[in-house]
């Protein structure tokens, strides 16, 4: 098993994209212009992700934008660990 398909780390990357998308809708922010943030042209990339589908997560570098464009610290990005 890889790192990417253990249980553990998928249930992080589910609560990590549904606390973004929830931050992403309280502000009214549309998948374009979330892709846009993140150097995207297309709402395929962020659909993905919250579909998470092909293994499609947020890294790193995601966070920091947004953590930049919204003005938050980047561990309110992150949910808690919760197993």
């Amino acid at each position: 098993m890889s790192k990417e398909e253990h249980p553990d780390i998928i249930k992080y990357y589910d609560a990590l994209t549904q606390h973004i998308k929830l931050l992403r809708k309280e502000r009214k922010i549309s998948q374009l212009k979330l892709a846009n943030i993140l150097g995207h042209n297309s709402t395929s990339f962020i659909a993905r992700i919250e579909l998470r589908q092909n293994n499609a997560n947020y890294n790193l570098s995601h966070l920091v934008l947004l953590a930049k464009e919204w003005n938050l610290n980047i561990k309110d990005l992150l949910p808690p660990l919760e197993f």
